[in-house]
């Protein structure tokens, strides 16, 4: 079957692009491998989404995923593992189906990148989180460690420094830093930077207690209620490598109408180089792209003589 747009990707991003290229008369379908809803379905309590004063990241998810369905957009349960977009017809081919489409739009996502270290993946949710952002408010009056040696490690560390007690920065080799100083915090009594800081455990029982780590040579704890990783985020662009145009670290490279390099096919949300990861931004990305694309298909069917 012939789609005038096809979405990878089910999560906020993509589905915002779904109802808007609906919306507009397309179409229109999105192919998620795992759960509708994305990201979201990990998250815990939301406290930063307009509309919502607390949200639960499944409930929300849901919702997004019910708009949809209201709308008969068809979710294609599969995953892809092959783009060609040599031809006008861009094809993708999953593990089941081939599926066409006259434009493509790229919602992919990424995942924060984790440390790998005892009691991390058991305390997701109870003290671990990826997004200082999302979940720092939960931490008002705490101690809490910040894990990371770039710009969002100390970017994590100057808000939570302005609602917890004391705030650690554990940094594992030199400082990698573009937009902020070393001495960001020496106005701050209450944030330490701790140097070739190599965390190596997160202890607690039902939640975040203890963070363990090595620093030069010597094996060292500090109390912390939260720990907060911020070492990056890793895209899932894997298939799409010499096919489109990305950045060093893989995220696809867009113009302001979320355009890639090749005709037709869209990116946004987390998947796209620059600008904060959140859910407002990846809805936002996801309107821009679905309207544009929308715009491509009436242009493609005039040039092709379709209706």
């Amino acid at each position: 079957m012939l789609y005038d747009i096809i979405i990878i990707g089910g999560g906020p991003a993509g589905i915002s692009a779904g109802i808007y290229a609906k919306r507009a008369g397309r179409n229109v379908a999105i192919i998620e491998k795992a759960l509708p809803g994305g990201q979201l379905v990990l998250i815990g309590q939301i406290e930063n989404y307009a509309g919502f004063a607390s949200i639960d990241g499944n409930e929300l998810a849901y919702r997004f995923f019910e708009h949809a369905k209201s709308l008969d957009i068809p979710f294609i349960s599969q995953e892809v593992i092959e783009y060609d977009f040599s031809k006008d017809i861009k094809l993708i081919r999953c593990n089941k189906d081939t599926f066409e489409a006259k434009s493509v739009i790229l919602a992919l996502g990424s995942h924060s990148r984790e440390l790998n270290i005892d009691g991390e993946q058991r305390l997701k949710g109870r003290g671990v989180s990826y997004c200082a952002l999302c979940d720092g408010n939960f931490f008002k009056g705490k101690d809490v460690a910040v894990v990371g040696s770039g710009d969002s490690a100390f970017s994590d560390a100057v808000y939570l420094s302005n609602i917890c007690n004391k705030v650690y920065i554990l940094t594992k080799d030199k400082l990698k830093l573009h937009n902020y100083a070393e001495n960001e915090f020496d106005d701050k009594d209450n944030v330490f930077l701790l140097k070739n800081a190599l965390s190596t455990m997160i202890e607690g029982e039902d939640k975040v207690e203890k963070l363990h780590y090595d620093m030069n040579g010597e094996s060292k704890c500090i109390d912390v209620s939260g720990v907060f990783v911020a070492i990056g985020r890793r895209p899932d662009t894997g298939a799409l490598q010499g096919k489109i145009d990305m950045n060093e670290t893989g995220f696809i490279k867009t113009n302001n109408f979320m355009q890639t390099n090749i005709d037709g096919v869209y990116a946004c949300g987390d998947v796209r180089d620059g600008g904060i990861k959140q859910i407002a931004t990846a809805v936002g990305d996801g309107a821009i792209a679905g309207t544009e694309a929308s715009k491509y298909v009436l242009r493609f069917n005039h040039s092709h003589d379709l209706k």
